[in-house]
């Protein structure tokens, strides 16, 4: 508002005091009183000051009189100076004399002193300790002048009115400034009758011509009094071009013809009132947004509009609605639907709610939405505006939207809501049901999918997604070992009408074929096996080679040994599983008893595939052949090898048994114990240790030297038992193993633990008890009492079940968020796997500990390996790139972390494709490559995922690169739209609040 700054004059007291002449001759002290005053009433104040200094420091303290006044003009002379210790003699002397008669002119000093610092609430606090009535006329008029402009200053506008109506009446110097101030205060109380009557004598005025006069054009305008409002402006513009105070004439001008519907005019006042007064009313923003909108300058319309946002009213409204119409002017769809989104937030205008929810619904129909809002904004037209011109529209687009949608779920939830489907509608449901299938598959939850998959078949026999859904639905059974199932559904996949035209349909033969392998059906698994090989024309595949090899298993568990080997060979032409094929083939040989080919295959093998998972078995096979030659000295070579290369391997005590038995059946004891008592050694706990300590306590007593035997077995803690003490060891494990198998739990721990006390350590069946044991407690869901068992059998070295007792203790662990012991079961279990499959567990399990113990050097190695084996999964793969890549980023490594996650096979629908794709666009934004980063939140929102928090998460991203770009207004749509339509209580809610927080103390229009 406008406002006429008038600085308070310097007052002088006047005192009017009459002294008595004094006949008595006056003291030094005396005299210095008096002539301070007589100065004092000369208005000399700094000889008056200096007097009455000197006083106070000489007076005698029996002149309490004198003293107290002479500190009263000592104080008024310091005020008249305006010395800095005016205030605090002033302060002195009220607070040591409150009765004093001066009182009044003391405070009234001190509000002064206060006023002239503009500290209006101080001065305030001052002025009402003051009786004016006490004062002279002239600094009554004075105090009353003072006390309204500060009144003015604190807003308190009645209170000031009253003042300068007073002092209006006075006929005093400030009359003019009364009348003026007195219309400016009715101004501000919207009593524009009363304000024009004083402005228009006060803007005669010289000292008020420049300022009266806009007040009075802007009660005119505020009458609807247009045609004085328009004289008033061209003779203010014309009188005073230069003048600050223009800018309210601009916005009447400008807004007057807003109304007028004359735009051009509106935008050129607009922008001059703009210019000259940087806050501009919000209105005024709203009105040169619409102005440019109808002039067809839609970007210009957005800078306005989007200032206009800033509350929660029918402005903000409209303006979300006009900035839609702005974007989709622009082409720009995306930033469209955030405006109509946020116009739908609020209800003040029914006809604005109807346009906005339409155009929201229609917008979101043809862009990129991730949260299931076309469908939910189609749904709520419907049923807010069933009435609508629009409705047969509306109806049209949501049946369409369904089979757009990326967010099957909301979707699913809308159609189910439909009571009498359409044929159409049907299909559609069916084709939701079909992706909600195949979401739960790609996430490998295949129980649900099951379910999914089950009522797309059941909601249209007949449908187009019928196949695929048996198709897939086969695939979840052969996961979850249904095999009869898996191969039903197959079958029923294949004779579908529209089977052939299927891009899964070559792939069903091979899928067929493996559902009925795995039930040990060869000869109807060979015959669908043969046909996946004749259809699929892609021979350099894995799945290619893979069903050469089952052909060949198919026809060597029928011995058509020829016909297997012929396979076998073929599948040693790919670049797959070649040692597989060339280790069965050496085993058909040694069937065919040709060793020396056995062998030479075997060696092959070994010389080809060095890394292959079957190395150990090879040689093994091999010491085997060398037995069946005779050839002793070859058995002993590759039995060394083997023990040597793969001393974890189960084979290893087998080797190390088998060499005994070389020199034991050769009669060379000499050499046969030692070897013998290596097996008990290095694997106690094994069965081989057992028939070792049997053909050791042979060798003794052949060689009639049984008390050596005995004391050997006494140091291995073992009991050289009676046959009856030997048949109750084996009676009572027999009797405890019973009741495992028979699933008595309570019985069999009994039973077990019985046994454990009685003949452990010692017994022939310890570690087979332990591992019982350890099993009931599994089953039954006490993982600790269980991780307790398994941990014995890992500390009993050479046992059978230390692989799977590994496998069960990282796994417990890992459950109980103990990582630091997971991370050392998943490494003993890589140590000692058997198998690719639980090789690949070790490996993902150390991958996943690393990461969970922020330890970014052993993750980042783990996942090298992983990545470079050519036998890990792309499965595994991906996960290694993505924990590498979020270990890059612990480390602040973002480049090399974007490398990894741009080389990943990104799918959206699983967690970690989801993760990824969030962390690449944040690792983007981090870098500053805000282009990238918002390429990447708007495809994956385009692509979907049921994975909503790290969707949520890349919408953050988005906000931000906004912000970072100084667009506070686009990132507030889009974490507007956010916080509507995730409705999860997570930590993203925390990061919208934030950042809406930030933009709100940002703006600056008012």
């Amino acid at each position: 508002m406008l406002k006429k700054l008038i600085l308070a004059a310097i007052f002088a007291f006047s005192m009017q005091l009459s002294f008595a002449q004094h006949t008595q001759v006056f003291t030094h002290p005396d005299k210095l009183f008096h002539e301070g005053k007589e100065l004092f009433n000369q208005r000399k104040w700094a000889a008056s000051y200096r007097n009455f200094e000197e006083f106070l420091k000489n007076a005698e303290p029996t002149k309490a009189g004198m003293i107290q006044e002479a500190e009263y003009y000592h104080a008024c002379n310091a005020y008249e100076l305006r010395q800095e210790n005016a205030q605090n003699l002033l302060i002195a002397y009220v607070t040591e004399h409150p009765y004093t008669p001066y009182w009044d002119r003391a405070n009234m000093m001190l509000g002064m002193l206060e006023y002239d610092a503009k500290k209006f609430d101080k001065a305030l606090n001052y002025f009402r300790l003051v009786d004016d009535t006490h004062l002279v006329r002239k600094e009554q008029v004075d105090y009353l002048f003072a006390r309204g402009y500060a009144n003015i200053e604190t807003n308190n506008i009645p209170k000031a009115l009253d003042i300068f109506k007073t002092l209006k009446s006075m006929n005093s110097p400030h009359q003019a400034a009364a009348i003026y101030y007195t219309g400016y205060c009715e101004y501000r109380l919207g009593n524009f009758d009363a304000a024009l009557t004083d402005l228009l004598v006060a803007e005669k005025h010289p000292e008020f011509e420049d300022i009266a006069p806009y007040y009075v054009a802007q009660i005119y305008y505020s009458k609807k009094n247009f045609s004085e409002m328009e004289k008033r402006a061209e003779m203010l513009l014309k009188k005073y071009p230069d003048n600050i105070n223009n800018a309210e004439i601009y916005r009447m001008v400008g807004e007057k013809a807003y109304a007028d519907g004359n735009y051009p005019k509106a935008i050129d006042n607009l922008k001059k009132y703009e210019s000259l007064f940087p806050q501009v009313l919000r209105n005024d923003m709203y009105y040169l947004g619409v102005s440019y909108l109808k002039t067809r300058k839609p970007e210009e319309a957005v800078k306005y509009l989007s200032q206009v946002t800033v509350a929660q009213d029918e402005m903000s409204e409209n303006a979300y609605l006009q900035l839609g119409n702005a974007y989709l002017a622009l082409g720009n769809k995306e930033n469209a639907r955030l405006a109509f989104e946020a116009a739908t937030q609020t209800n003040f205008n029914t006809q604005v709610r109807e346009e906005a929810l339409y155009n929201y619904a229609l917008t979101t129909y043809e862009t990129n939405t991730a949260f299931g809002e076309s469908i939910k904004a189609f749904e709520q037209f419907i049923r807010e505006f069933p009435n609508s011109k629009k409705i047969d529209k509306a109806y049209d687009y949501l049946s369409t939207v369904y089979l757009t949608s990326k967010n099957y779920t909301a979707a699913y939830e809308s159609i189910s809501k439909i009571k009498n489907l359409t044929p159409k509608l049907r299909d559609t449901k069916q084709y939701l049901e079909y992706q909600l299938g195949t979401e739960a598959f790609t996430a490998g939850n295949f129980n649900l999918a099951i379910r999914e998959f089950t009522k797309a078949i059941q909601t249209s026999p007949n449908g187009r997604y019928l196949g695929d859904s048996y198709y897939w639905r086969g695939e979840c059974f052969y996961r979850t070992r249904e095999l009869a199932r898996s191969a039903s559904d197959f079958n029923a996949f294949l004779n579908t009408t529209n089977a052939k035209s299927n891009p899964n349909y070559t792939q069903a033969f091979y899928a067929l074929g493996y559902s009925l392998f795995g039930q040990k059906k060869y000869t109807e698994s060979l015959s669908w096996f043969l046909k996946y090989i004749n259809e699929e024309k892609n021979t350099g595949s894995a799945t290619y080679a893979d069903a050469l090899n089952r052909i060949g298993d198919a026809y060597f568990s029928n011995r058509n040994f020829v016909k297997a080997d012929e396979y076998y060979g073929k599948a040693m032409q790919t670049n797959y599983n070649g040692d597989y094929a060339l280790f069965q083939s050496a085993y058909m040989s040694g069937i065919n008893k040709n060793y020396q080919q056995k062998i030479s295959k075997l060696e092959q093998l070994l010389s080809k595939y060095p890394n292959s998972e079957y190395g150990d078995d090879a040689l093994y096979e091999i010491g085997r052949s060398y037995v069946m030659l005779e050839n002793n000295a070859k058995t002993i070579e590759t039995y060394n090898r083997l023990i040597t290369n793969y001393p974890n391997s189960n084979f290893a005590p087998k080797a190390e048994l088998e060499t005994g038995m070389v020199y034991f059946n050769q009669n060379d004891y000499a050499k046969a114990i030692p070897a013998f008592k290596k097996v008990i050694s290095d694997y106690p706990a094994s069965e081989e240790a057992g028939t070792a300590l049997e053909s050791l306590e042979t060798i003794y007593i052949n060689t009639n030297n049984v008390d050596e035997y005995l004391n050997y077995a006494k140091s291995l803690g073992k009991k050289v038992e009676s046959g009856t003490i030997s048949r109750a060891d084996s009676i009572q494990f027999v009797a405890a193993e019973r009741q495992y198998i028979a699933g008595n739990t309570s019985e069999a721990i009994r039973s077990l633990n019985n046994y454990l006390t009685q003949y452990c350590p010692g017994g022939k069946f310890c570690t087979l008890a332990q591992y019982y044991l350890a099993d009931i407690y599994y089953n039954n869901d006490e993982k600790l009492k269980a991780l307790d068992e398994y941990n014995k059998i890992l500390n009993t070295r050479g046992n059978p079940y230390v692989e799977e007792a590994a496998l069960r203790a990282a796994e417990i662990s890992f459950d109980q968020k103990d990582y630091s012991a997971s991370m050392k079961y998943f490494k003993r279990l890589e140590l000692v796997a058997q198998s690719s499959e639980n090789k690949n567990i070790a490996r993902l399990g150390v991958l996943r500990t690393s990461y969970f113990l922020n330890n970014t050097d052993e993750t980042i190695k783990i996942a090298a390996d992983i990545i470079a084996d050519p036998k890990s999964t792309a499965a595994m793969r991906t996960e290694a790139l993505l924990n590498r890549a979020k270990a890059y980023i612990q480390q602040n490594k973002l480049s090399d972390a974007i490398k990894d996650l741009t080389t990943m096979n990104i799918d959206t629908r699983t967690a970690i494709g989801a993760e990824a794709k969030f962390l690449l666009a944040e690792s983007y934004f981090n870098l500053n490559r805000l282009g990238d980063a918002e390429k990447e939140v708007l495809d994956f929102a385009k692509k979907g995922t049921s994975h909503q928090y790290y969707l949520a998460r890349a919408f953050i991203v988005l906000a931000d690169v906004y912000i970072q770009k100084g667009d506070d207004f686009q990132a507030k749509q889009y974490l507007l739209s956010l916080q509507k339509n995730y409705t999860v209580q997570d930590d993203v809610q925390e990061m919208i609040n934030t950042r809406l927080d930030g933009i709100a103390n940002r703006s600056r229009v008012i």
